[in-house]
């Protein structure tokens, strides 16, 4: 899925038209993501980064569940779950309607997202995982690597400005990457604006190296010559188009 295919994502689901069918209609049965054990949005120790990408089952609400279809094809691509008071819990959508789920949701207590995880490929597993507060975005982890295990993490101000259609902010404030695959952060992204900054670590060291750092953007033309391989970063640096770009390959 590109980048704009998975910022449809949201878009197509939320205005698209939802029209009820049998609950017997169902999307596929089995969704993206190596597990189906609960899983709790708690909060990593300080310092510690997670690597691996938990998908959170979507089934046992306890309440009814609705089987949709917002294209009127006769085929539900969304299914809703709720809890014996009637409150939504979370809900699965099929956005490329493929037969396969691109999109989980999870609601809490007031209705609010709190919850995400995309399969913005095809290869039938997660491969982001946003999480909210307040609905607001305040993180995310992302597999770029295709090696099914978190190498981006992503932080972002929950007070910042959001796009009309993605419901996102433009960029997070900080970024840090596995880009070796060897469990130790070796680039460091921040942004001042729209300027962003990226160091590396190329000693091995675990730290950033004072004298690697370039900058994107802004009024600054720090940054104006051909950056390293895989450190280019797109205007917004939102998700990758797919897990066989580059380590440059966000938007």
């Amino acid at each position: 899925m590109n980048d704009s295919a998975f910022d449809r994502v949201q878009t197509r689901r939320a205005g698209a038209p939802v029209v009820a069918v049998a609950f017997a209609a169902v999307i596929c049965g089995a969704g993206c993501g190596a597990s189906d054990k609960k899983t709790t949005d708690v909060k990593p120790p300080q310092g510690v980064l997670p690597e691996v990408l938990n998908h959170e089952d979507c089934r046992e609400a306890g309440g009814k569940t609705d089987a949709l279809d917002t294209n009127s094809d006769g085929k539900p691509d969304i299914r809703r779950y709720f809890d014996s008071a009637g409150h939504e819990v979370c809900r699965i959508a099929d956005v490329n309607h493929d037969g396969k789920p691109d999109l989980y949701e999870y609601f809490d207590a007031s209705g609010a997202v709190r919850r995400r995880e995309y399969c913005y490929d095809d290869t039938g597993v997660v491969n982001a995982i946003e999480y909210y507060e307040g609905g607001k975005l305040v993180r995310r982890e992302l597999d770029l690597s295709g090696r099914h295990r978190i190498d981006t993490w992503d932080w972002f101000d929950p007070s910042a400005p959001v796009d009309a259609k993605t419901g996102r902010p433009s960029h997070p404030v900080r970024r840090e990457r596995d880009t070796s695959g060897d469990g130790h952060v070796d680039q460091w992204w921040t942004w001042n604006g729209n300027q962003v900054s990226i160091a590396f670590d190329k000693n091995g060291d675990g730290n950033p190296d004072p004298s690697s750092a370039i900058a994107f953007g802004g009024d600054s033309g720090v940054g104006a010559g051909p950056p390293p391989p895989g450190s280019s970063p797109p205007p917004s640096a939102s998700i990758p188009a797919s897990p066989a770009v580059s380590d440059g390959g966000l938007r």
